[in-house]
């Protein structure tokens, strides 16, 4: 077995101010807010959480309260990184949250940005042809035609920033996301299931070397036969 080692991640004494990305973006998706707490008891969800391999269309509303609840911005704060730090629900080293959540729609080539702070959705323009190679291997893992492929987006150096030796904060945090979205999505009666696929290179190739990486991949649908 090889073990590769991240290292032991420490705070620096002098944190890195960095910019992040600006995206080149198109239409603008508006998703309903979520007022609806979801009915089932959390200890239900904790036994009924299973991954599924059979998906149906999820509709809009349906999405806007699975992001409404997994993915919002809850609050915001200051920081000297450069940026905000923010609470959602699902849990990230210093309160970083370097990952940004992308979507696909089936029936639809183009990539959706999650804007957490506003719940929409945001038209993602280099996106399209860039991770055209990505849609295919994803079908590859897992057909999946009426699901939503939700990408997980790492901007690495918004942790490192903060970090040294943080590589495996954002891995970490990329499984807490995960996690949250599962719990999320059984709540709600959807179908979910991760792929082990990363993502890479293709995300890779969105921005200069070293700005942005893969660090997963999930298919999100309407329970089957529903």
């Amino acid at each position: 077995m090889t073990w590769i080692d991240l290292g032991d991640p420490l705070p620096r004494s002098s944190p890195k101010r960095y910019e992040p990305i600006e995206w080149e973006t198109g239409e603008i998706c508006l998703l309903p807010v979520c007022s609806d707490a979801t009915s089932l008891p959390f200890n239900d969800v904790l036994d009924a959480r299973v991954s599924h391999r059979q998906f149906g269309v999820v509709d809009d509303k349906q999405l806007g309260a699975f992001l409404w609840h997994a993915c919002r911005t809850r609050g915001v704060g200051p920081s000297d990184l450069g940026f905000d730090l923010e609470h959602r629900a699902a849990p990230s080293a210093g309160a970083i949250h370097p990952i940004h959540v992308v979507l696909k729609r089936p029936g639809d080539i183009r990539w959706w940005l999650y804007q957490a702070k506003a719940h929409n959705l945001v038209e993602l323009k280099q996106a399209t042809g860039k991770l055209k190679g990505l849609y295919e291997h994803s079908r590859q893992v897992l057909e999946g035609d009426g699901a939503i492929r939700i990408l997980f987006l790492a901007e690495p150096r918004k942790t490192l920033g903060k970090y040294q030796d943080g590589c495996s904060l954002i891995w970490r945090d990329a499984g807490a996301l995960l996690a949250v979205m599962a719990l999320t999505a059984t709540a709600q009666g959807l179908s979910f299931c991760p792929l082990g696929i990363t993502g890479d290179p293709w995300v890779s190739a969105l921005a200069d070397q070293g700005k942005l990486a893969g660090v997963g991949l999930a298919l999100l649908g309407a329970a089957a036969g529903a």
